[in-house]
């Protein structure tokens, strides 16, 4: 195994060993952080294969989910993960890096503030909006999950429903958008042979933080995520705007 796959392996690992103790997390934190050391592109493509395997969750969940709300979502949803797909393979990649460092910040700045835009459009525009904007972002950067959340977090009847929900509209939008990857050009074989290394750790990493789930202390361990991702978003404005 080289360094580089090494390198990778150890991130995308992490990543979904955080998601797998938080519920979120695993593109949030894999591709911006792969996104130094690879180009944009790749990082959102190999990350979407994880990304999609996490909604077989769904199985789990199904009986919970509220199929109404999900619906509502998912004209728009689909419209939004076309456009994200041909702005990943045809905008800039330094620009791209930008949306993400941006995507991080507000992201930060959403959980520790009250500045939150991004919620108050989702407010105001609906499902169609939430589902446009969730599935342009998760295809693009792999980040739709807050657009799909600030819709979906006062429709559901409970935690469990509210749970449900997230995890079928995730794995429904990241259908089209690994579909996309093929039809576009974006899976590429050496791309497909790294998500092969890598998926028993990402199994692992599941498993893992299963059981640890309430041994870790997560305010600590959330912690120092947080601190990785504001390094990573000064990072990727550093690569971006360099020379």
């Amino acid at each position: 195994m080289t360094d580089f796959t090494t390198l990778t392996v150890f991130v995308l690992t992490l990543a979904f060993f955080t998601q797998s103790l938080f519920g979120f997390g695993g593109g949030l934190i894999a591709i911006p952080v792969l996104s130094l050391f690879m180009p944009v592109q790749d990082a959102v493509t190999l990350a979407s294969i994880f990304q999609l395997s996490m909604g077989f969750l769904i199985v789990r969940t199904h009986k919970d989910t509220g199929w109404a709300h999900v619906r509502a979502l998912l004209p728009a949803m689909v419209i939004g993960v076309v456009l994200g797909i041909l702005l990943l393979k045809y905008l800039d990649e330094d620009l791209i890096r930008l949306a993400l460092a941006g995507y991080i910040l507000l992201h930060l700045a959403r959980t520790h503030t009250k500045f939150d835009p991004l919620g108050r459009v989702i407010k105001a525009g609906g499902a169609h909006l939430a589902g446009f904007l969730g599935g342009t972002m998760n295809a693009m950067i792999g980040g739709g999950g807050p657009a799909f959340i600030l819709y979906l977090k006062d429709k559901a009847k409970n935690s469990a429903e509210f749970r449900a929900n997230i995890t079928a509209i995730l794995f429904l939008s990241n259908i089209p958008r690994l579909a996309g990857t093929f039809s576009a050009g974006l899976m590429r074989w050496d791309i497909a042979e790294t998500a092969v290394i890598v998926y028993p750790f990402f199994l692992g990493a599941l498993i893992l933080g299963q059981r640890l789930h309430s041994r870790i202390p997560q305010r600590r361990f959330f912690l120092i995520i947080e601190i990785l991702l504001s390094l990573t978003a000064l990072m990727l404005i550093i690569k971006a705007l360099a020379p």
